[in-house]
């Protein structure tokens, strides 16, 4: 349901008993907020996948919990349990082939020769096969979040409190598709070195630039071969009325360039300290361990560096599932600015379903072109907002503060200090950094981020990952220790504070800041 809010998030409930529910903004993974299309199809993929209901207020998606279940008999006591299959096996035999069976027909139907009646008549179909292909993302394969946190609790109870970085730690330096996705850039980059006048001409993300330098063509294919593999994902989850890397290049040509003018600063090179960093705490804890507890901390090791790939691995195809989506999406709309009036085939994301079949019909929507137009400017106001995390009822005890997997996952909870200058969070990545700080809000604001500065974020999401190449270190409002923000700064050995609740209110873009990663502390320095 979309409700129109005043800017503090005050309405009128359209079902009263709804105020007794208690309803969660998920900020760490949609921290922007969608215009209507993009909003109501992502809360329908969502309720067919995970069930429940959603409310977008301002653009903000809140999804409804009941009364919390009543809590299970405690069972017999014992060591945590290890998952019995390998959940690698699991996500590349099972899930993986069915779930590019959906991609490629959604891709690939002949929406050019579809009516916008039709068109617009498919969208429950095109919503029920993006609900299946997410929920392949959702089976089997989550149980690599078992073995994650069986490592977590191991380390903790052997070691003392704080042993959660070290853990985590442990899990860096492989490859997966995030860390592909870098990689592929900083292969780029080499191929572009080598060539009179390409990175100059990749500075610039014209894709016309780079075609017309001479000796190009080799550096373009497999450009294109990235773009086919990783360039249809959104650029965060929901976020299917923003343009992919396929269709608008620049950013990853820009990158590509900045790799090229500093390869130390490139993917690959940090990879390469990420394996190195995760060996030497390896030994470290091996060290302390008494040798009676080596084989069980090796099975966790084991258990939990095979199920990593598979966190990645979703959230890749998570994000390709919004971004496919903008094919047939984007083919209404170039049928409704033919038919219909619209002034763009992007203005189709300012309507909801409903209005887009009664548009289809030639009828319903008065003024569709100024209708937009108001739509753009309400979303552009609405994402200066700072949505409530909670709206309704107030959250059951546990629920602001969540422990165990859950809160290793998106760390709520987080006590700021009375120190203005002190931003507290939750200790991702180990380190220690005193450099500028560059708030950067939207993926389309990389360009700002200057080399050895702190990305200061809301939350990031894969293709968000080879900014951290380039950053020294990473400050979230969102996230715990194995949400993408902390797993892509292990990966790439920056520190990292995540969960902070506040970084991007209280820090200011351009200060100096000391992030301790081994800490979860971010000190303003002026």
């Amino acid at each position: 349901m979309l409700i129109r809010a005043t800017d503090d998030f005050r309405f009128e409930w359209p079902d009263p008993a709804d105020a007794n529910l208690v309803w969660l903004w998920d900020q760490m993974h949609i921290p922007r907020p969608l215009p209507p299309l993009a909003a109501e199809l992502t809360a329908q993929m969502m309720a067919r996948v995970m069930g429940g209901r959603s409310l977008i207020v301002n653009g903000y998606p809140y999804r409804s919990f009941g009364p919390p279940a009543p809590a299970a008999s405690p069972g017999p006591a014992g060591p945590p349990l290890l998952i019995s299959v390998d959940p690698m096996k699991i996500w590349e035999e099972e899930q993986l082939p069915r779930l590019k069976e959906i991609i490629a027909r959604i891709r690939h139907r002949d929406y050019g020769s579809m009516s916008a009646a039709r068109l617009a008549g498919s969208l429950d179909e095109l919503s029920a096969e993006a609900a299946e292909a997410m929920s392949l993302t959702f089976g089997r394969a989550m149980v690599f979040s078992v073995a994650s946190n069986a490592l977590l609790d191991f380390c903790e109870a052997e070691l003392g409190a704080g042993a959660a970085v070290k853990a985590t730690a442990m899990l860096q330096g492989f490859e997966n598709e995030s860390s592909a996705s870098g990689a592929g850039l900083s292969r780029l980059a080499e191929m572009a070195s080598g060539v009179p006048g390409l990175p100059e001409a990749l500075a610039s993300g014209s894709r016309e630039r780079v075609a017309a330098v001479r000796g190009s063509e080799a550096f373009l294919r497999q450009f294109e071969a990235y773009l086919d593999a990783y360039g249809l994902r959104a650029p965060s989850w929901g976020q299917m009325h923003l343009p992919t890397w396929s269709e608008d290049p620049s950013v990853p040509m820009k990158l590509i360039a900045r790799y090229a003018s500093d390869p130390q600063r490139g993917p690959a090179a940090a990879l390469r300290r990420a394996a190195q960093q995760r060996e030497e705490v390896v030994r470290e804890v091996e060290a302390r361990l008494p040798p009676d507890k080596l084989p069980r901390f090796r099975e966790l090791l084991a258990a939990a560096q095979r199920s990593v790939p598979v966190s990645e691995g979703r959230a890749l195809w998570q994000l390709i599932v919004s971004g496919v989506m903008r094919i047939p999406l984007l083919a209404l709309g170039r049928r409704l600015v033919e038919e219909s009036g619209l002034a763009s085939p992007e203005d189709v994301f300012f309507f909801d379903v409903s209005e887009l079949q009664d548009l289809a019909a030639g009828h319903g929507v008065p003024a569709p072109r100024e209708l937009a137009a108001q739509r753009r400017a309400d979303l552009a106001r609405w994402e200066k907002l700072i949505p409530p995390r909670f709206l309704g009822a107030q959250p059951p005890a546990g629920m602001t503060g969540m422990t165990g997997m859950m809160y290793r996952f998106f760390g709520l909870g987080v006590e700021q200090s009375g120190d203005a200058r002190i931003v507290n969070g939750i200790a991702a990545s180990k380190g220690v950094v005193r450099a500028r700080a560059r708030l950067i809000l939207d993926l389309g604001e990389s360009d700002r981020l200057g080399a050895g500065e702190v990305l200061v974020c809301s939350s990031t999401a894969p293709p968000w990952t080879p900014l951290f190449a380039i950053a020294s270190a990473v400050v979230s409002d969102t996230g715990g220790v194995l949400s993408h923000t902390a797993i892509a700064a292990r990966e790439y050995a920056i520190p990292a504070v995540v969960g902070t609740g506040v970084a991007t209110r209280r820090i200011p873009d351009g200060a100096t800041v000391t992030v301790d990663g081994g800490q979860g502390i971010v000190r303003i320095e002026d």
